[in-house]
């Protein structure tokens, strides 16, 4: 199959002309690296090294340990969860199975890094090139306002790009530090808390995700902190309230589609070094639901490009 590009039609839709609409055309049967996801739609998962090498973009499952490696950067193993897709990997698992289906996604992260990081500079979130739409005004406030109330820590960008961006020993619910022997095989959740080798204040007594928080929400706890080359560092990382397979943002029994917002751009698992730029790892969670999103804004491109296209000569 050819490299997922992100367009419309590797995404399992065909672009067929019928004035300037763009119909679907069987589109789990063209995708056969997609997973059923509920109501019998697809949903897919691609890695790529950054945003921009799109052409290195490459299928990966869920519910696997997957590799990652970031040239000169981190390298270690991942495993990824998104409720209403593909739990049958987990069969004979019923304990872990019970947890992750509580979360809509999870993902876990365990590796070393091949050089120092400051905690301040590894940053986890969301990043859309195209920006994303203004929603009305009611949902807007309501978005921003839980990220302000759940995340303070969370940086939101919006303009003709947009990013949703935190630094990771902010974001990981639970982050374990183990020495130079490692710590065993990757979890798929409840990773155990354990920040000793972190030193000072962690190195006084067994400290909890909270303290964790707290200490390192100050300024100058963040700056003075650095992931190092010769530790492993296992991170779990989850939440309850989006899902990535219809993109609706859930607020109790409110809820928000947000695939219109974002254009039908997906987001992302991506980690990335802010004073570099480079990228620890970088993956896109699409949906059948997202791509109609895609579909509708890539046909309204192409209506505007031709309202606007000049007169040709006759």
């Amino acid at each position: 199959m050819a490299p997922f590009d992100g367009s419309v039609a590797s995404c399992g839709y065909l672009e067929a002309r019928e004035g300037s609409r763009v119909s679907e055309c069987e589109s789990h049967a063209l995708m056969p690296e997609a997973s059923e996801a509920s109501e019998g739609s697809w949903f897919a998962v691609t890695q790529s090294r950054s945003p921009q090498a799109t052409g290195g973009r490459r299928y990966v499952s869920l519910c696997r340990e997957v590799p990652v490696r970031a040239e000169g950067l981190f390298e270690g193993t991942t495993f990824l969860y998104v409720n209403g897709a593909s739990e049958d990997e987990l069969r004979g698992e019923e304990d872990v199975l019970e947890t992750l289906s509580k979360r809509k996604s999870s993902f876990t992260l365990k590796g070393r890094f091949k050089r120092r990081v400051k905690f301040s500079d590894l940053l986890i979130g969301h990043e859309f090139n195209d920006g994303v739409l203004n929603p009305p005004n009611w949902q807007r406030k309501l978005i921003l306002g839980f990220l302000n109330r759940f995340f303070p820590h969370l940086d939101v960008k919006l303009g003709r790009t947009a990013s949703a961006l935190a630094p990771v020993v902010l974001e990981c619910k639970r982050l374990k530090v183990s020495g130079a022997s490692g710590g065993g095989e990757l979890n798929k959740c409840d990773v155990v808390e354990d920040t000793a080798l972190l030193g000072d204040y962690f190195a006084e007594k067994p400290r909890s995700p909270a303290e964790r928080l707290r200490y390192f929400r100050r300024a100058e706890n963040l700056e003075g902190h650095w992931f190092e080359p010769g530790l492993e560092y296992t991170f779990e990382f989850y939440q309850n309230n989006l899902s990535f397979v219809d993109y609706k943002l859930r607020f109790g029994l409110l809820s928000i589609g947000i695939g219109k917002i974002v254009k039908g751009n997906p987001v992302q698992f991506l980690i990335k070094d802010a004073q570099t730029k480079d990228y620890l790892c970088y993956f896109q969670f699409w949906s059948e639901r997202l791509l109609r999103f895609r579909q509708s804004a890539s046909v309204k491109q192409h209506a505007a490009a031709e309202t606007t296209e000049p007169d040709k000569p006759v």
